[in-house]
């Protein structure tokens, strides 16, 4: 379905929960204010009331909707699975290559796929690549992982730069840390999103972490989306304020950081 996040152009949310809504497991400081989990808690957004902890519901694939990759004709991004994790230790294997062999089909569109659970994504795509005969993933499937402080970015980075594949990609959003000195890990990203939290409970973002991942990103000349300062940002120690709640207006931006760049796309 259409959506309002910025870098891609529709989200399918191909996995749900049989009784309607969904559900995700949290696994990091990430994952604390999950935007997800808060509209599934509400039934008027068509969620189930129930939290992203415990054991899951009865869970289905939407395999109908994966079928219907193949049948369009327009060019688009989609963000797959915006509201859970497909790679999450809950989901049967086969549904990822389920999914996987759907985006296979439908090389017309881009499928982006993020992971808060890299080492799974890489040995599930690995057996489906191995399964196929092929050697990498096809250009138009983008796999990428959350990372939101200087831990996860070593912990995760290593994983997802295993995966054979032309297009890898960090979201780095809820930006909780300076992540430091990333220059070693971006050989190994051909794109970075970032963006500080939002919502009311939202945790701070300096503007000063973004400045250097852009910087880092400009001089090894990595693709990069500057995404949102997020609800509580600060710059040079002071609350910076916006309009935007989400600080996601890019007129707002200093200067150096209004940039919303994309990887090289197939269908450029």
């Amino acid at each position: 379905m259409p959506t309002n996040i910025e870098w891609t152009d529709l989200t399918d949310n191909i996995i749900r929960a049989k009784v309607g809504g969904w559900w995700c497991q949290k696994i990091s400081e990430g994952c604390k204010n999950c935007y997800s989990e808060k509209l599934n808690k509400k039934s008027f957004f068509g969620g189930n009331k129930q939290p992203y902890s415990g054991q899951p519901p009865e869970l289905v694939l939407d395999t109908e909707a994966i079928r219907k990759w193949g049948f369009q004709r327009k060019p688009k991004k989609h963000f797959v699975s915006s509201m859970t994790d497909v790679f999450g230790e809950w989901v049967p294997r086969f549904w990822q290559h389920e999914m996987l062999d759907g985006m296979f089909v439908a090389p017309k569109q881009i499928f982006q796929i993020l992971t808060k659970r890299p080492e799974i994504m890489l040995s599930s795509i690995n057996e489906w690549l191995s399964n196929h005969g092929l050697e990498e993933l096809p250009s138009n499937i983008w796999v990428g992982t959350s990372i939101e402080n200087r831990h996860t970015l070593e912990e995760r980075s290593q994983f997802i730069a295993q995966i054979p594949a032309i297009f890898r990609f960090w979201s780095v959003e809820p930006l909780l840390k300076d992540l430091g000195d990333i220059s070693q890990y971006l050989n190994d990203a051909q794109w970075l999103i970032i963006g500080g939290e939002s919502g009311p409970d939202s945790r701070p973002c300096h503007i000063e972490w973004i400045e250097s991942i852009v910087k880092q990103c400009s001089e090894s000349k990595t693709p990069v989306f500057v995404k949102q300062l997020g609800a509580n940002a600060y710059y040079q120690g002071q609350q910076f304020k916006t309009r935007d709640k989400k600080g996601g207006e890019i007129v707002e931006f200093p200067q150096e950081l209004q940039v919303r760049e994309f990887p090289f796309s197939i269908h450029e």
